[in-house]
């Protein structure tokens, strides 16, 4: 993809963000209805979107190696994330925050369209094993790990159960299953309707989400935070996939998906096990405004190298 056409495409995913936002400012839709949206996304749009990628897509067990490199991303990111609150007097709930934020990245709702945008079809079956295999499992065993240990409730969280009843995850492996066989018309006509949907309720949710008010208050972990995210994690993918011999198709994948920013799925575990939502909340605004940037470079880098 040219300069233009990538630009052309984060300007359009720009656009959508924007109008979820500014459906928000004039009180069209209020910040409460992106639950609603996530609900749809998680449990219809975002599994039929899966569950097609994986039944039409050519899939062998090499895919594998794509999340392996995710998670020595993720882990590294973790360790720099883990060794600069060693150095900072930060509570334990923003501690744990910032780990989540640093280590999880967007690569489902962030990560999918602009996969599909920037590297078309067969890289989405790529980006949706490194976002299952890599950054929901990641973000439910290390994440929710991170959650126990700094978090304020106190719950024993069934790690095991979490994984296992993530819709996107059963639509994954229900569209394995169901490779090679002959569906009814207008099973698949349902399906991609709600394959179709899965895009721009995500950009409109995302835009829904963005929250500004608070951002003076973490400026300098903020800044750290863009740091590791938008910029070590993507240059860490890069070398490791080279290193693990990955395919240029595959390393442009595993770039493109360790470029993302910080992930809305960081402030639901977050909010829901007592770590500090209000920077979580700033963190991912100002890492997903920034990665607008970030991410174009990246792929020109990528592209020139």
């Amino acid at each position: 993809m040219d300069i233009l056409s990538l630009f052309g495409l984060i300007l359009s995913a720009v656009t959508l963000i924007a109008l979820g936002y500014l459906s928000k400012v004039t009180g069209l839709l209020k910040h409460e209805d992106s639950t609603i949206l996530n609900n749809v996304i998680i449990y219809l749009a975002l599994p039929a979107l899966i569950f097609l990628a994986i039944r039409n897509s050519q899939i062998s067990i090499n895919l594998l190696s794509i999340p392996l490199v995710g998670w020595v991303v993720m882990l590294s990111c973790a360790a720099t994330a883990f060794f600069i609150t060693r150095l900072l007097p930060l509570k334990n709930p923003t501690v744990g925050a910032f780990l989540l934020a640093a280590a999880i990245g967007n690569t489902g709702y962030l990560g999918y369209p602009l996969t599909l945008g920037l590297l078309g079809e067969e890289a989405l079956a790529k980006a949706i094993f490194y976002d299952i295999f890599g950054t929901v499992i990641f973000a439910f065993t290390i994440g929710l790990y991170f959650a126990e240990v700094y978090g304020t409730n106190g719950k024993k969280i069934n790690k095991i159960k979490e994984v296992v009843t993530f819709p996107p995850l059963i639509a994954l492996f229900v569209g394995l299953f169901f490779r090679g066989v002959v569906l009814p018309l207008f099973i698949l006509k349902s399906l991609n309707y709600l394959s179709a949907a899965a895009i721009p309720l995500i950009m409109l949710s995302i835009g829904l989400s963005l929250r500004f008010d608070k951002l003076g208050q973490h400026k300098l972990l903020i800044v750290l935070l863009c740091g590791i995210k938008l910029i070590l994690s993507p240059m860490l993918a890069y070398i490791v996939g080279n290193l693990a011999n990955l395919s240029a198709g595959s390393l442009s994948v595993v770039v493109l998906e360790t470029s993302m920013p910080a992930a809305m799925l960081s402030f639901i575990i977050g909010l829901k096990y007592g770590l500090d939502a209000d920077f979580l909340s700033v963190a991912i605004v100002s890492a997903t405004v920034l990665s607008m940037i970030t991410i174009p470079i990246w792929q020109y880098i990528i592209a020139i190298i």
